[in-house]
Order: structure tokens, then C-alpha cells, then sequence
């Protein structure tokens, strides 16, 4: 799918323009053709060009879902109340929600126009909007979605608030580290050559590495783009992603938070999407990415399929060991007793309050290995300094 930037003619003569996605310049032409528009003209957008989608910044878009909830739930409708953002807002969400509104001036459904634009709005945001849509609630649908999207935010700024201090005190001490081997060591080299001493084993290596270092770090700093590069394109394919995940979930102290993260966006998003009248099939396909781990998205797969094959949710879970008992125990009351979403809600809101602890825990333990690691390079570096320093007698 390319993305295009197009003007066209709506059926009162007056000209419009939008982006839109779509195969080719035919088929945009086709679409608009369909909501009573006439393609004036069109061009790829650089996004479309190079990465074939934009995505909108997570503010600008809980922003907007925000503006939704108020506008809605005061008798605004729809329309007005994304024209009204769609002034205010510049750029590329600008002409999104221009198009968006044009769509839906020409007849088009509000959760169809919505879904034209998949690289802006996520399949749980276009879910909720088309259950909304359906049933008539779309501003209790639009102040669920205010609420998740603070939810994830808030997850997100706890994961990266922690992860500050370990990158200083990493940045920090390979800092020091190379200040004495590229520059420290080689000012005593002189000396040492000077007075014709024979240097220890680790002063004679550690000096070599600095040396290695210092005339090859132009071909270090490309190996190490390249291994970056290639991760990434590794982890971009599925079959890299699930290794990665398996990997992730067999490191210790690790693998109980990342677990416990994607246990808490598979209730929190579960409920939510459940009590909104989306059926349970569609619910299931919906979490197996909204957990962010491609293991449990294979689970979750499998759950599906044996409940489409006619198993109760509770014999489906029963052999999933990434989710807990209290979660399968939850999962089971809540289908026996019809309340799924507010057993789902509880673990939710259980698994909220664990993640601070083990988050914490977990970057400790981080802190104190970074430590512990570096902390052995600089006293390797610093003892290459001070050990031929110490067997110098006196009067050489």
C-alpha cells in the first residue's frame, strides 16, 4: 500500500484534499470515486515513498480521542467534533482527519473511515470504535480509549524513567575506561620505554587493546552499526521476533517482569474490548499482537482455535503456561459467573500494582551487575597503570 496526497471534487463543485492509502493511482481514484469524490490530482507522499506509512506522535493521538470524548459526550457529533480538531492540528494527522471527515460527509460509516487509515489508528482502537459505532456509545468508547492510551503511556514512561540511571552509569564508566586505555596509558608508554623495564602480561595487553582501539575505531564503530542494523532487521521478521522473545523469557529476573507486562495489557485490553460487544473469537485475534510478545501471541493463537473448535476459554487456557493459575482461575470464574471483563479488569488491576516492584527489582539487579562488570574493566585498567609504577625500584 503507497500513501497519496490527493485534491479532489466533491459533488457541489467544492475542491478538497486529504491522503489516503491505497495500491495505486487508479484504485485511489476508484475509492473516492465510491464516497462521490473526482480525483483532481495525486502524488505518493514521502512517507509513502520510503517507509509506506506516517505514524502519528502517542500525544497528538490521545489528544485527539480526548477532544472525541468531551465532544461526543456534550451532543457534538462526530463530524463537527473532528473538524473542529482537524483546524487546529497541522500536518500530516491534519489531512488525515481531513480526509476522515470528508468520508464521512460523503456516507461513509465513522469506523470505516477510521480504518482507511490502519498506520494512524491501532486494530484495538479501530475495534472499540466499530463496537461504539454499532452500539450507539461512541463517546463511552472514546473515554475507554482516553483511558488506555494513559494507561500504556504511563507503563511506558515507568519502563524508560527506569532505564535512566543504568545508561548514565553505563555511559559513564565505559567512559572511563577508554579514557585509560587510549589516553592515560599511552602518556606512561614513554616512560616506560625510557627506562628499558620489562612491563607485566595485563600492561602489555591492555595497552595492545588500546592500541587496536585507537587505530581501528572507525571499523568497530561500523561492526557495531552493522550488528545493530542486522538485529534489527532480524527482530522486523517473525520468526527473529519470536526468537527474541524466547530468548527474553528465559532470561532470569527479566522474564518476570516482560511476562507480567504482557499479562497486564492482555487483561486490561481484553476487558476493555469484551465489556465494548466486540465477540470473543475477534477478541482473541486482537490480543495475540496486542501483547507484545510473540510467544504468548502463539499461545493466545492456539487458545483461539481451540475455541473456535468448540472448548470452553477455560479448558483453553488450562495448558497455556504463560498464564499463570491466577489468571487461568480468573479466566474461569469470570466465564462461569458471565463477568469475564471484570475478573480480566481485577487481574489488571493487580498485575498494575506488581509491575512498579518488579520493575524496580529488576533494574536494581541491572545496576548492580553494570556495576560489578564494569567496575572489574576499570580495576583491569587501572592496574595495568599502577603495576609497572610499583615495580620500578628506586634509583632506576
Amino acid at each position: 500500500m503507497k500513501e497519496f496526497r490527493y485534491s479532489a471534487l466533491t459533488g457541489s463543485g467544492q475542491t478538497i484534499t486529504g491522503i489516503r492509502q491505497a495500491p495505486d493511482h487508479d484504485r485511489l481514484a476508484a475509492d473516492l470515486l465510491e464516497n462521490g469524490l473526482v480525483l483532481l490530482q495525486s502524488k505518493p507522499t514521502l512517507g509513502g515513498l520510503f517507509s509506506g506509512s506516517r505514524r502519528i506522535g502517542r500525544r497528538e493521538l490521545r489528544d485527539f480521542t480526548q477532544h472525541m470524548a468531551t465532544c461526543l459526550g456534550a451532543g457534538i457529533t462526530a463530524v463537527s467534533a473532528i473538524e473542529d480538531f482537524q483546524r487546529q492540528t497541522q500536518g500530516v494527522f491534519g489531512e488525515i482527519l481531513a480526509d476522515i471527515r470528508n468520508d464521512i460527509n460523503s456516507g461513509t460509516q465513522i469506523d470505516e473511515a477510521f480504518a482507511r487509515h490502519p498506520e494512524v489508528f491501532s486494530s484495538v482502537y479501530l475495534a472499540l470504535v466499530a463496537s461504539g459505532q454499532k452500539s450507539g456509545a461512541l463517546d463511552d468508547v472514546f473515554q475507554e480509549l482516553v483511558d488506555y492510551l494513559e494507561w500504556t503511556d504511563s507503563l511506558r514512561a515507568q519502563t524508560t524513567q527506569a532505564l535512566i540511571y543504568p545508561a548514565i552509569l553505563l555511559v559513564g564508566i565505559i567512559g572511563l575506561f577508554l579514557l585509560m586505555t587510549l589516553f592515560v596509558l599511552p602518556r606512561f608508554r614513554s616512560i616506560f620505554d625510557g627506562i628499558d623495564m620489562e612491563l607485566p602480561t595485563l600492561t602489555v595487553r591492555v595497552m595492545g587493546v588500546g592500541d587496536f582501539m585507537g587505530h581501528w575505531w572507525w571499523l568497530i564503530f561500523i561492526i557495531i552499526a552493522a550488528l545493530v542494523a542486522g538485529a534489527k532487521a532480524l527482530f522486523k521478521t517473525d520468526r527473529g521476533a519470536f526468537w527474541r522473545d524466547i530468548m527474553l523469557l528465559k532470561t532470569p529476573v527479566v522474564k518476570n517482569f516482560l511476562l507480567k507486562i504482557a499479562l497486564s495489557r492482555f487483561s486490561k485490553t481484553f476487558s476493555m474490548i469484551f465489556v465494548s460487544g466486540v465477540d470473543l473469537l475477534r477478541t482473541l485475534d486482537l490480543m495475540q499482537g496486542v501483547v507484545g510478545n510473540r510467544v504468548m501471541g502463539a499461545q493466545l493463537k492456539r487458545i483461539r482455535l481451540r475455541v473456535a473448535g468448540g472448548e470452553t476459554l477455560t479448558a483453553a487456557f488450562a495448558d497455556a503456561d504463560l498464564f499463570p493459575p491466577l489468571v487461568q482461575r480468573l479466566v474461569s470464574v469470570g466465564e462461569k459467573t458471565g463477568t469475564l471483563d471484570v475478573s480480566l479488569r481485577k487481574a489488571s488491576e493487580y498485575l498494575d500494582k506488581e509491575i512498579p516492584r518488579d520493575l524496580k527489582k529488576a533494574f536494581t539487579i541491572f545496576e548492580a551487575v553494570i556495576i560489578a562488570v564494569l567496575g572489574v574493566m576499570v580495576c583491569v585498567a587501572a592496574l595495568a597503570l599502577l603495576m609497572p609504577i610499583m615495580s620500578i625500584h628506586p634509583g632506576v
